[in-house]
């Protein structure tokens, strides 16, 4: 006679049962239409009817030897990258050993006023920097002029110089408190003691930082290099609302040419495979830097 299934057994099929109806829903809603997006990539479809043809590698082949606006537009995302991720970094990471070391009044006081630019719209980020950068009226000219600084005044996000620049600052304004949170965090599981005896040992500031608050942080590090750089990769909302891609293709991205193949050219199929060529580019480089943050973490 068979035994009836344990509890242990039962428990394990009603948590399987429970699985069905998100499984259902990852299926429709995320794998569903990625598989149809690379299927796709391999057509002529335009987007505007049902209508299209198996074109094989015509698409991909194009991008890496027809598209040279493709990897100038990677190029502005990976100086954007390292540069918006070093920026971020450094200044999230000294902010929290400064917001750690106040009083907790003024600790809720500076973690609440840094992370407030994490969770307002880019819509609304960037209406305020253009309306700060603007030439003639903008607070950022203003304040230099008021201060005899007349000759270090520009169009900042319509000059060469400055654009890209222009973008990261408004980059780091906004997420460098989400970097100071994550910092700060892993700040929280320093033990108190050992700060405490090391400055009884003569231990100033900056050598609890090189070697406690830096070392033992290296977590959030890893985490805040990945996202950083992903996300600038991935990049499209500031710089299409803060500079249009201008002056001229000088901060146009490859999320922008994506947007115009797509809409403007209606060539669907071939703005496809641009997006998986870019998955592809953000999923590798986030494994390399996990492959040599893990490394050094070893080491």
């Amino acid at each position: 006679m068979r035994r009836p299934p344990s509890f242990e057994v039962k428990r394990k099929i009603l948590g399987y049962v429970f699985l069905i109806p998100v499984a259902i829903m990852l299926g429709v809603f995320m794998f569903a239409p990625i598989v149809e997006s690379v299927v796709k990539s391999f057509t002529n479809w335009s987007g505007m009817t049902g209508e299209y043809r198996f074109i094989g590698w015509d698409n991909y082949v194009r991008i890496f030897t027809d598209m040279p606006e493709y990897w100038r537009a990677m190029s502005v995302n990976a100086r954007y990258a390292v540069i918006a991720t070093t920026i971020q970094t450094t200044v999230g990471f000294f902010l929290s050993v400064l917001v750690i070391n106040l009083t907790a009044r003024w600790q809720t006081f500076f973690k609440v006023s840094l992370y407030l630019p994490v969770i307002i719209p880019a819509a609304a980020i960037s209406v305020m920097w253009r309306y700060i950068y603007t030439p003639d009226y903008g607070l950022l000219n203003q304040l230099l002029r008021a201060v005899g600084l007349d000759s270090l005044t520009h169009a900042w996000t319509a000059e060469q110089a400055t654009a890209l620049g222009s973008v990261i600052f408004t980059n780091t304004w906004r997420y460098a408190g989400f970097t100071m949170v994550l910092y700060y965090v892993s700040m929280l599981d320093i033990p108190k003691e050992m700060l405490e005896a090391s400055y009884i040992d003569g231990a100033g500031r900056w050598a609890q930082i090189r070697y406690f608050y830096f070392p033992l942080t290296r977590g959030a590090t890893e985490i805040n290099f990945i996202l950083s750089i992903t996300g600038c990769l991935r990049a499209f909302d500031i710089f299409y609302l803060l500079t249009a891609g201008g002056p001229g293709t000088h901060t146009k991205v490859v999320s922008m040419w994506i947007m115009e193949t797509a809409f403007q050219s209606f060539k669907f199929g071939r703005a496809l495979a641009m997006s998986i060529v870019l998955f592809l580019i953000v999923v590798m480089t986030m494994l390399v830097f996990r492959r040599i943050l893990a490394q050094r973490e070893e080491s």
